[in-house]
């Protein structure tokens, strides 16, 4: 396994982290890793060495703000930001590097919003969707009082640091994983106003317009998944004439971090999905 590492320029500027895990010889596909709110694209080394190994290429940036890249942490001006420079690492770096080979997305949390409003948008050049921890609504412990109070801090005091609302054990059962989550020197523990209404915002506008995906798409989420809901209404409402639906009993809220014997279901239902759509 070769391990690539690089800094790109986003159009306004900042400077954007990437990396990628290469196998030996030509990739039989590409994987694109859309990572979610406050982590980076280090935490799916669980996807990387399930997939890797039997010839795929996997790339991923950290998102402005996030990881190893500029920005203001855990911000955004606008969650179109994301989109373009997730547009601009799959023309320049990926396609660049591997014009031919089939690309795939991988979505997780935010990241699923990400990468659902960018195939909604510009659907060209991709072979297929993964949503993981996604849904087409807020969870269930979100409190109304929350969504008015990031709409109206997004236009009052939109850059300020402020809690966010879920301990971290929302993500997993395996101590070992959330422990170092919580220890991760790379995240930064916040979010700010705009970044929260964005997200509600963007993630409403890509369940609304989910009829336009016409790609084959398979959603994966557990049971005990407090942070999204209505995960079956977004199945349902996807326009694709080919898409799997993958709900995890007892499962949280990273199905590929979750305990060994949990993950590898999860990872085995993402391979093969893939190895069938190449």
């Amino acid at each position: 396994m070769l391990l690539k590492e690089g800094i790109f320029k986003a159009n306004d500027g900042i400077d954007i982290a990437w990396m990628a895990w290469l196998p030996e010889g030509k990739p039989k596909a590409v994987v694109n890793i859309i990572h979610g709110y406050d982590e980076h694209i280090r935490r799916y080394t669980n996807v990387v060495n399930e997939l890797v190994p039997d010839g795929y290429a996997i790339f991923g940036v950290d998102h402005r703000g996030h990881g190893k890249s500029g920005g203001r942490r855990c911000h955004v001006n606008s969650f179109t930001e994301y989109i373009i420079d997730e547009l601009k690492f799959m023309k320049d770096i990926i396609k660049k590097e591997y014009p031919d080979e089939p690309l795939f997305i991988i979505g997780h949390s935010m990241g699923s919003i990400i990468a659902m409003n960018l195939v909604e948008s510009h659907p060209g050049g991709i072979k297929g969707l993964v949503l993981s921890g996604s849904g087409s609504y807020h969870g269930p412990t979100t409190k109304k009082s929350d969504i008015i109070l990031s709409k109206i801090g997004s236009k009052l005091f939109p850059s300020v640091h402020i809690k966010f609302p879920l301990a971290p054990d929302f993500i997993t059962h395996d101590a070992e994983i959330l422990d170092a989550y919580i220890n991760d020197k790379l995240r930064c523990g916040k979010i700010t106003p705009r970044l929260a209404e964005q997200l509600m915002t963007f993630l409403i506008e890509g369940a609304r317009n989910a009829g336009q995906i016409k790609m084959p798409v398979m959603l994966q989420y557990g049971t005990l998944d407090i942070s999204f809901s209505k995960q079956k209404e977004l199945f349902d409402s996807i326009g694709s004439a080919d898409k799997t639906y993958k709900r995890y009993e007892g499962f949280k809220h990273e199905v590929y971090n979750e305990s060994p014997d949990m993950r590898a279901l999860a990872l085995k239902d993402l391979h093969d999905w893939l190895n069938a759509r190449i």
